[in-house]
């Protein structure tokens, strides 16, 4: 244990002049209005857990972290042309593998979330695909995970489907009852029910089938050095495992709704 705090009391003490070299300019983090990650206040400050999750990772790295506030679709696109050097929070995919490297904070599955009016009646995913009056709402660009991915792809084309910038989009239509139903997990909605006082007005189905979504972020390998990916992994992962990201969370989402961040997600 001497050892091990002295390897890290050597690492902390190196960071600044390491960052120089590993990041030596300010890097671009593409960031979305995501639940309580990142919102506008009243008077249209940004805050959220993804301010606090920077500064703790710029105190560790040594790093300068620009975040910049875009719709999920927008950031990949800027990821790719090497706009940006950090998307998060996100989805692993396999797709986005190929571009950066992820790095996981928790595991957790979509919901279901209905009206209950129109909803009243459905008590599975199967019985909601089957009610041809039931619209689905979903952000552009999001990963559902494969269950709901393979079984919305016949809807994807018709009018049941309509697709959103941002979840606060999504939930602005379930309150106008232009959709009747959307797929989310609870990081995303709960602040979306909180603001918009919609808690009374929908179910949430825990969909057990459902696939553990992997969240995380990703450093982008089109423009960050494999030795600057590897320095911030490391204290990324750091954050993780000795329970800062966790306690971060708390401060923004509350203890409830992390608790349920860190559920266990082993496939049913």
């Amino acid at each position: 244990m001497r050892t091990l705090a002295l390897l890290l009391g050597l690492l902390l003490t190196q960071s600044p002049a390491l960052a120089e070299g590993l990041c030596p300019q300010p890097l671009r983090v593409g960031i979305s209005q995501i639940g309580y990650s990142y919102y506008l206040r009243e008077d249209g400050t940004p805050a959220g857990s993804s301010f606090d999750f920077y500064d703790e990772l710029a105190r560790r790295s040594g790093c300068v972290f620009e975040l910049v506030a875009q719709p999920r679709i927008r950031a990949w696109h800027e990821t790719e042309q090497r706009h940006l050097d950090i998307v998060s929070p996100t989805f692993r995919t396999p797709e986005r593998d190929r571009h950066g490297q992820f790095v996981e904070y928790f595991r957790n599955r979509n919901d279901l979330i209905l009206l209950r009016g129109p909803g009243k009646k459905i008590a599975t995913f199967e019985q909601l695909l089957a009610d041809p009056a039931i619209s689905i709402g979903l952000v552009r660009g999001h990963s559902n995970g494969a269950y709901f991915d393979e079984r919305l792809q016949p809807l994807m084309e018709t009018p049941r489907i309509q697709l959103s910038p941002t979840a606060h989009n999504v939930f602005l239509k379930l309150r106008a009852g232009r959709i009747q139903a959307t797929l989310m997990t609870a990081g995303l909605y709960q602040k979306e029910l909180d603001d918009l006082a919609l808690s009374d007005e929908v179910r949430v189905i825990q969909v057990p089938q459902a696939d553990a979504l992997s969240i995380g972020l990703y450093l982008s390998r089109l423009s960050l050095t494999p030795a600057t990916i590897d320095w911030l992994s490391q204290h990324v992962r750091a954050m993780v495992d000795d329970g800062t990201l966790r306690r971060l969370l708390s401060r923004q989402h509350g203890k409830r709704l992390t608790e349920r961040f860190y559920a266990p997600t082993k496939s049913p």
